[in-house]
């Protein structure tokens, strides 16, 4: 009983300890989602399904653990570089996303002049190659510090697949949180 209540006051030490060790959340503001493709979407539907895909994306275990932060992300009703709910919100970053391409499969996309890749001698089975039959979509994200006038960090993600547009951006709006919760975790 002795050795209990020695060792008790150093656990609860280490234990405090660790909290305190926890790196504050990080706070991002989501803009409202820009559409420049020529197929109509539901900019405020694809916006949760990433504010969802950030919420999933929480609840890993290195966040859970405290080895990397949580991400707290807040809705803009907008999607202006000078949105007042920024400083309101005291957001570190924003997060803007444009919907760049979606392409039916069987449509012709001859007259759009905007670049997208290609499959080059790829068979008709080819699990490496685009199918004819594979909805193509693209998304790119630019991360602003708040308070910046240049991107901190942006990039782009595509999908080539058979299922239907909503889902396909979804599945977009997925790795968009992903890869912008590595980009936030890692300056971390």
């Amino acid at each position: 009983m002795r050795r209990l209540s020695v060792l008790l006051p150093s656990i609860l030490f280490i234990s405090w300890a660790h909290a305190q060790n926890k790196p504050e959340p990080i706070r991002l503001c989501v803009s409202t989602l820009q559409n420049n493709s020529r197929s109509a979407i539901d900019p405020t539907w694809q916006r949760n399904q990433l504010i969802k895909a950030f919420e999933r994306n929480n609840k890993g275990k290195d966040v859970a653990k405290g080895r990397a932060p949580r991400i707290d992300t807040i809705i803009l009703q907008s999607s202006s570089e000078s949105d007042p709910s920024v400083r309101e919100n005291d957001c570190q970053f924003i997060l803007h996303t444009n919907v760049v391409e979606i392409i039916d499969a069987g449509t012709s996309d001859m007259g759009d002049p905007r670049p997208h890749s290609v499959g080059i001698g790829s068979a008709p089975n080819d699990p490496g190659g685009i199918s004819t039959n594979d909805n193509r979509a693209t998304v790119s994200y630019r991360i602003m510090r708040a308070g910046e006038l240049e991107p901190w960090s942006s990039g782009e993600v595509r999908e080539h697949d058979p299922l239907p547009d909503a889902m396909l951006l979804s599945h977009l709006m997925d790795q968009t949180a992903n890869r912008v919760a590595r980009d936030l975790r890692e300056s971390h």
